[in-house]
């Protein structure tokens, strides 16, 4: 997967399920629920792991991270619409003792009588740190969460489906961050950084060996302000020099959400989606009514490095391919569970359909997922997906910060338990190292490489085969070759 060089929160909505980082067009779909409602949505756990996301702090595995000004990465997280009321205060199973704040307090009290630059400390700071103290202990990894205002605000923005950033993705999971995208006319690509390009350091200051928040704190910034990135580049020439230095000006960049192109060769779209942020389902509509026009005999849905959002965006885009049922079941602190019944009016409901996942896909997009394979509607090839299971609540604290807390377990229509354990897929293909996933602007730009008509190599007639093996895969499974073992034909 891949980290976008701005960052998003993956998942994080007002109200999420579980946890999982931009605008298009399609059937009516509902805004969410008002502040108070209870209502599904997907964000991400940790930072979301693939291509396109932004930086902040982010989970295990790749991360998709875009560089935006303020705030906090897009987790992988399932989100709800809008902040929830705590309500009347009610007893808690595990209440506080007096002993509990008394410890709190002593530590408070111990720090600043003790540590040697007591009069440096403050107190809010110190309150923060507390507060996501107690998050971590709860052990609900990426989910259960505490955001400063600042963060929360660009949490939002970021599920807005813009930021303010460079528009470049970068893959930080090895010893340095890797550029696997560059959003079209953003100030990167204005600037001339390109795919592949190894970022080096970031104002002088290099990256090798940084974490991620803090490389992200050092790209991202306010609209108008420069960055000057050292990339290394592999030349063409050998001969050429490999480091170069690009001197961006970030601005506001409005997240591609859904992008779509004709698989070359093939009679197959590859229609992919980066998140379920806000306007997810509009454009998902849209592109889904585009791609169809040009009557595919079948779709790729890519959901690899996809890390969640908006669980109503999520209900909405896997409503497209289903004729009724149910999307998810979510499960409450009781046991008792609700199931999200489809919504009516799908435009794609018969058409052949493989969704390709892998371990960045989660949150909303495992909720898409889950419903999918349940329904036997859709063959699901990759690698199993990370595992988002909570829906988040945001519960709005007194000074403009707030607590995201994991308030219901979602599981899929046929009662299959995500959290922790992410989705298997139906046929096992794994990205080769070095390998990543091909986009359809990959393809519409003619990069990546494509297959033939047949699903099989063509001796170079048409176009060379991709290595994005998982690709390769979904054409051959719509060519109807190989048949999926042990399982019949589940296409109409």
């Amino acid at each position: 997967m891949d980290s976008m060089l701005d960052q998003q929160t993956p998942d994080s909505d007002p109200r999420e399920p579980a946890g999982a980082a931009t605008p298009e067009i399609a059937p009516p779909v509902a805004d969410g629920p008002a502040a108070g409602e209870p209502d599904h949505l997907s964000p991400p756990p940790a930072r979301r792991p693939r291509r396109r996301r932004f930086l902040g702090p982010l989970g295990a595995g790749l991360l998709a991270v875009i560089l935006f000004g303020a705030g906090v990465g897009f987790d992988r997280a399932v989100l709800l619409d809008g902040p929830l009321s705590a309500g009347a205060p009610a007893a808690t199973t595990n209440p506080a003792t007096g002993a509990d704040f008394a410890l709190i307090q002593q530590a408070w009290d111990l720090l600043h009588q003790q540590y040697v630059g007591a009069s440096s400390l403050d107190s809010k700071t110190l309150a923060y740190g507390a507060i996501e103290g107690m998050t971590e202990a709860v052990g609900d990894t990426g989910h259960t969460s505490f955001l400063t205002p600042d963060e929360l605000a660009a949490s939002e923005a970021a599920l807005a489906g813009s930021y303010a950033g460079i528009g470049a993705e970068m893959d930080t999971t090895g010893t340095e961050p890797i550029v696997v995208g560059i959003f079209r006319d953003s100030p990167a690509d204005r600037a001339g950084l390109r795919r592949g390009d190894v970022v080096t350091a970031v104002d002088g200051t290099p990256t090798a060996g940084l974490p991620l928040d803090a490389v992200v704190t050092k790209v991202r910034g306010p609209a108008g302000t420069p960055v000057t990135l050292t990339i290394r580049r592999a030349p063409a020439n050998p001969n050429a020099a490999t480091t170069l230095t690009l001197r961006i000006v970030r601005a506001e960049v409005t997240i591609p959400l859904v992008e779509w192109a004709t698989i070359p060769g093939t009679r197959f779209v590859d229609l992919r989606v980066e998140q379920f942020s806000s306007g997810t389902a509009r454009s998902f509509t849209a592109a889904l009514g585009a791609a169809l026009a040009t009557h595919p005999s079948g779709l790729v849905l890519d959901l690899r490095g996809n890390p969640g959002g908006y669980v109503n965006e999520a209900v909405a885009v896997a409503s497209q391919f289903l004729r009724g049922g149910t999307v998810y079941l979510a499960r409450d602190a009781t046991g008792r569970e609700t199931p999200t019944p489809v919504s009516p009016g799908g435009i794609a409901t018969s058409i052949r359909l493989v969704v390709l996942v892998d371990q960045g896909t989660a949150s909303a997009a495992e909720i898409v997922t889950g419903a999918l394979q349940d329904a036997g509607r859709a063959t699901v090839v990759g690698v199993r997906t990370f595992g988002t299971g909570t829906v988040l609540g945001r519960f709005d604290l007194a000074d403009g910060s707030a607590l995201r807390i994991g308030t219901v377990e979602w599981l899929t229509p046929n009662g299959r338990r995500i959290w922790h354990e992410g989705l298997a897929p139906d046929v096992t293909v794994a990205l080769p190292d070095g390998v990543r996933p091909v986009t359809p602007d990959d393809l519409a730009a003619g990069a990546g490489g494509a297959v033939g008509d047949d699903g099989a190599a063509d001796g170079g007639s048409k176009v060379a085969w991709s290595a994005d093996v998982q690709l390769r895969a979904a054409v051959s499974i719509l060519t109807g070759t190989p048949p999926i073992a042990g399982r019949s034909d589940r296409f109409e």
